[in-house]
């Protein structure tokens, strides 16, 4: 699928892909994926920002440690929460984000009472002197007589009888056979027309009017026919809320069509399309 190789092309995939997803995951409470997704957000961008352009219209604050650190925070992991919130990289953006802030302070006071309530384990004590399990003697004057040591104890030689063992025999060893080597995978220019990819190109650029202008028709299979009726229903439901325009909401309701009757089982992917085209996408019969 066309949406699959393009959310996975590293020309169209960064840091933005995985944030999103991270936001998805912690309005679903998916702690779990809300720490990987955010930890590969970072790896790729770890400059916070107080405000990114994810897809489409969609601005959000770039926050990838605040999101990090609540992750921990909810599977009870303190120490990370606590580094990560206060680290140069989100205390200089997540003071501008007012309601992220608040949850912020709220959840660090409730990790500080954690520690302070926590118990403090001593080390055993050892007594430094050792204990040889013998009592120094005395003189008839109360002095310490020096202890003397015991003789030596004398054994005689061990003799055993020589040990004889049979010859070790191993089996001869086998190699597994080897697999086939995997063909070349074909570059994702090749599997998909050119024309299409530029279109995709055009959406995530916000190029929305190029992108309208793409004939789905002109595709002789039915699977690059979809995914073209699909750019184009996306790109014109943004211009048409932009622009206020019904006649342009319908045209997209006409694509969506289009879409199920080459291809019913394609889904738009979250990491490449907004949540209202999405809506739309559903209600669209």
């Amino acid at each position: 699928m066309l949406v699959t190789l393009l959310a996975a092309s590293p020309a169209l995939s960064d840091y933005k892909d995985s944030y999103s997803r991270g936001l998805e995951a912690a309005k679903d409470g998916d702690w779990a994926t809300v720490r990987q997704r955010m930890q590969e957000a970072i790896q790729d961008n770890p400059t916070a920002a107080p405000r990114v352009r994810l897809y489409g219209q969609r601005w959000e604050p770039y926050v990838p440690q605040f999101y990090l650190g609540l992750a921990a925070f909810k599977q009870g992991d303190c120490a990370t929460a606590l580094a990560q919130w206060r680290s140069s990289a989100n205390s200089g953006v997540i003071a501008g984000v007012p309601n992220l802030k608040a949850e912020q302070d709220r959840n660090a006071a409730a990790c500080d009472t954690r520690v302070a309530q926590q118990p403090k384990t001593d080390p055993p004590k050892t007594d430094p002197r050792p204990d040889t399990g013998t009592t120094t003697p005395t003189t008839p004057d109360g002095g310490r007589e020096t202890p003397r040591p015991p003789p030596p104890k004398i054994e005689p030689p061990k003799t055993e009888p020589p040990k004889t063992e049979p010859p070790k025999t191993e089996p001869p060893k086998t190699e597994p056979p080897k697999a086939p080597p995997k063909p070349a995978e074909t570059p994702l220019a090749q599997r998909v027309p050119a024309t299409l990819l530029d279109a995709f190109r055009n959406y995530l650029g916000g190029r929305y009017a190029d992108v309208a202008r793409i004939n789905p028709d002109s595709f002789s299979d039915a699977r690059s026919r979809a995914q073209a009726y699909l750019i184009r229903a996306a790109a014109r439901q943004i211009q048409a809320e932009i622009d206020n325009s019904a006649t342009g909401l319908d045209a997209a309701r006409a694509d969506i069509r289009a879409v199920r009757a080459a291809n019913p089982s394609l889904v738009p992917d979250p990491a490449l399309f907004s949540p209202r085209f999405r809506s739309l996408y559903s209600a669209t019969r």
